[in-house]
């Protein structure tokens, strides 16, 4: 965990000395687990920090709040990672990694997992679209999320 930190700082670090410019986005949306049935209705929150290195790259660095519709306790996930995207205009496809934390537990420990998002931006407000599988079951567990949101 600790080394994935690192990682993920000093990604942000470069992209940091290098970045020409600097947009915050507030998502929301919606994640289901392994099926496109939403049963439970799983909801997401998240910010990210989009740091433009050149032309056609963003380093993303994000986090993410999951929680049931209810917001059960024992539901509440904490989910930070880093993407590197691709962009061409309004169009940005990427990929990174996330950790999950359950809040409520300490003993659940939960796989690095993939991220890969696409997304479109249009002024002020994006729709996206991820998918999350970890990486000791690549592409066998899945999950799919969809998000709008807002530059801030």
């Amino acid at each position: 965990m600790k080394k994935t930190l690192l990682v993920l700082m000093s990604i942000l670090c470069v992209g940091l000395v290098q970045a020409q410019s600097l947009d915050v986005s507030a998502n929301f949306g919606v994640i289901t687990r392994n099926d496109f049935k939403f049963d439970p209705l799983i909801l997401s929150g998240n910010v990210t920090i989009d740091f433009s290195v050149s032309k056609f790259l963003t380093i993303s660095p994000e986090c993410t709040f999951y929680a049931n519709s209810k917001f059960a306790s024992a539901t509440m996930i904490l989910a930070p990672g880093g993407i590197l995207n691709f962009t061409a205009g309004p169009l940005a496809i990427g990929a990174g990694i996330v950790k999950e934390f359950w809040l409520k537990s300490s003993d659940v420990s939960i796989p690095l997992e993939l991220k890969i998002r696409a997304g479109i931006q249009a002024s002020k407000y994006r729709l996206g679209a991820y998918m999350l599988t970890p990486f000791d079951n690549l592409f066998k567990q899945k999950s799919f999320g969809f998000t709008l949101g807002f530059a801030l």
